[in-house]
């Protein structure tokens, strides 16, 4: 009778090294051949089964079952990281789950371009279908207030500063207006550091405005240390700036091209022929170059 027992457990243990090797095997070796990128979406709180169904739907993975034995066997089940993935070419399991916990998701990209103003920005980014558009009810007066940003502001012209940013299909369009937000705040402070001493300004906001003058005025680097200093020199003499492009920024869309001398007369904040001083927000984003000049 023990003789069989023994028996019984050998070929239990055989059975399972022999079960043990074949799936081994069967997630390192055997290959899925992708002759087109396919893409698949993995959305946050997705559950190992459910992330495995998704993958053998696509075409990614033969079985899902096997996936999700690997999974858990590696203890990786709740570390696999959300968003979207492009497989293509010969791939097995391993690779599979190996590039889903290393989060090597396809990255998007979206230029918030210099001199442009704010409502541009929420147009480009309420408009990319890549993002999840939570900006409806922002507006360049409320943004301030309804991002929670920390500034001696409350309108959000010029607040964003003007780049290339990567995102992962998912995220919130508010998330890079907080990205643009740190780094324009970043190299405000540079420029605040490395002023000279005789500028015309009395804060960080006010050296803002003046930069995004600046930056409407000209894209040539002497061009733009001309104007700077043209700006400042009227503003200690008490002078009124009588900047184009401010008119410009008060006319909106009714400007179709051309400053006319009603223009000029315009009763408007931002319309520096008339009023004293500079106007009260900066009128579009600026370069880091602008900045600096």
């Amino acid at each position: 009778m023990l003789r069989w027992i023994s028996l019984a457990a050998i070929l239990l243990v055989a059975v399972a090294i022999g079960i043990g090797v074949y799936s081994y095997q069967y997630v390192t070796q055997t290959r899925t051949t992708l002759a087109e990128p396919v893409e698949v979406l993995i959305q946050q709180g997705d559950s190992l089964v459910v992330v495995a169904e998704r993958l053998h739907q696509a075409g990614i993975i033969e079985n899902p079952r096997p996936f999700v034995w690997l999974g858990q066997f590696k203890e990786q089940e709740f570390k696999l990281q959300a968003g979207e993935y492009r497989f293509v070419g010969d791939i097995v399991l391993t690779e599979v789950l190996e590039k889903l916990v290393s989060g090597s998701v396809i990255t998007y990209e979206l230029q918030l371009a210099e001199g442009q103003r704010l409502e541009n920005f929420l147009s480009l980014l309420r408009d990319n279908d890549a993002l999840v558009n939570d900006l409806d009810e922002i507006t360049p007066s409320n943004i301030v207030e309804q991002l929670g940003l920390r500034f001696p502001a409350t309108h959000g012209e010029g607040l964003f500063y003007p780049d290339t940013y990567q995102f992962r299909r998912g995220e919130t369009a508010s998330t890079i207006l907080i990205r643009a937000f740190d780094l324009l705040h970043h190299e405000l402070n540079m420029a605040w550091m490395n002023a000279s001493e005789d500028i015309q300004v009395e804060s960080k906001y006010e050296m803002l405005i003046v930069a995004s003058m600046v930056e409407r005025e000209s894209h040539n680097p002497s061009d733009r240390r001309r104007i700077s200093g043209v700006i400042h020199r009227r503003l200690g003499l008490g002078m009124r700036l009588q900047i184009d492009p401010t008119v410009i920024y008060a006319l909106g869309d009714e400007f179709k091209g051309r400053l006319l001398r009603r223009h000029l007369r315009m009763d408007h904040p931002h319309n520096t022929y008339r009023v004293d001083g500079l106007p009260p927000t900066p009128i579009c984003s600026t370069s880091r170059e602008a900045l600096r000049a």
